[in-house]
């Protein structure tokens, strides 16, 4: 027997598994496959709930399988004000984020791309408001949209959104078009683009990974607030639906079917708009990191 024969007789076959190899793969797909059961498990018991009566969810517990499906659960959250909650929260949801997007991205665009002395400044005092908690805004915001006559309106809410969301915007956008070379921009100056031009021509399109990632979380950010949503919204039929939900518990009782099928059906847009959008979220977020 040859000496290369005898070497490749103690080698694995190309394309097969060492032992030890095979045992980590088992175990990474195990705790993968825990990892999904234990995530998924509370929707589960939400969805099992959402099909139950009320006689149904007392009796049988949480999860329990319904004894009959329920589909009137949905019908009647809907009925008894997730109907406006829903509009509500897709009128403010609509306007905050492209609105909130537009002037994120153009700031961001003149603090990397256009002459600017004080760009680096600029940025860290905008990157500041990452770092300020809403709490310590609450009373200066109250008296300023009070004075504004803004309280209790969905439109001073869409600003008060805008304002907060600005320093992540800034940051994702920025992070995103420091990646445009700026032989580009300079190039397109020398042809005679304005700045603007240059915006909506050249840097938008390049940017349109990160535009949508920012949308997906600036998206459910909106959808899901519920502070700012509570303290400057006092009217019921201006509620969102995180404040709205709050109506399904009493003082003395919670309509736990009825409360569940409302939970479904707020959280329905927001998974349904990340399955659609998921291949430009990682691209974005790759891109605006760096």
């Amino acid at each position: 027997m040859s000496a290369s024969s005898q070497t490749s007789a103690g080698l694995p076959k190309k394309g097969s598994f060492l032992p030890g190899k095979s045992v980590k793969i088992a175990l990474f797909y195990a705790v993968l496959i825990i990892a999904a059961i234990i995530w998924f498990l509370p929707v589960f018991t939400l969805i099992l709930t959402a099909l139950k009566d009320a006689g149904d969810f007392a009796v049988s517990g949480t999860f329990a399988l319904p004894k009959s499906v329920r589909w009137e659960n949905f019908s009647e959250a809907w009925d008894a004000g997730v109907k406006n909650y829903f509009w509500n929260s897709v009128f403010v949801t609509c306007f905050k984020v492209p609105a909130g997007i537009a002037v994120e991205s153009m700031a961001a665009f003149a603090l990397t791309h256009m002459p600017f002395k004080w760009a680096n400044r600029v940025f860290l005092f905008i990157l500041m408001g990452l770092i300020v908690p809403i709490q310590m805004t609450l009373v200066p915001l109250t008296l300023l949209m009070n004075w504004l006559n803004l309280i209790d309106t969905l439109i001073g809410l869409i600003f008060l959104y805008i304002g907060f969301g600005i320093p992540f915007g800034v940051l994702v956008m920025r992070g995103f078009f420091r990646t445009i070379p700026t032989a580009i921009v300079e190039a397109a100056r020398i042809d005679g683009c304005s700045y603007l031009r240059i915006f909506i021509r050249i840097a938008l399109p390049l940017a349109i990974p990160a535009i949508v990632s920012l949308c997906i979380l600036d998206g459910v950010a909106t959808w899901n607030e519920f502070l700012l949503a509570q303290i400057f919204l006092r009217s019921d039929e201006l509620r969102t639906l995180p404040l709205g939900l709050v109506a399904f518990s009493t003082q003395f009782s919670t309509q736990y079917d009825q409360l569940a099928a409302a939970v479904l059906i707020s959280v329905t847009p927001v998974v349904l708009v990340f399955l659609f959008f998921q291949r430009y979220f990682v691209s974005g977020m790759s891109g605006a990191v760096k």
